[in-house]
């Protein structure tokens, strides 16, 4: 319940988010040969790649510094 705050945003502005118009006709494949062609898409998925590994880290130091502390 606590994350609900931020993912009502979220979830209320996401259709007008639309990289481009059009859209991707074919399967699955053609879909992500497109998501890996595309300049836009590389530089989204990096992104989405450096926030993912930098939280993990974070979260990781957290609880460890966590564990460290209730063992003083």
């Amino acid at each position: 319940m606590k994350h609900t705050p931020f993912a009502l945003p979220l979830m209320l502005f996401a259709p007008l988010a639309l990289a481009h118009p059009g859209e991707h006709p074919g399967g699955m494949l053609n879909a992500i040969a497109h998501l890996l062609s595309e300049p836009d898409h590389l530089a989204m998925a990096l992104i989405a790649v450096v926030v993912g590994v930098a939280g993990a880290r974070f979260f990781r130091r957290r609880t460890a510094a966590r564990i460290l502390a209730k063992r003083r």
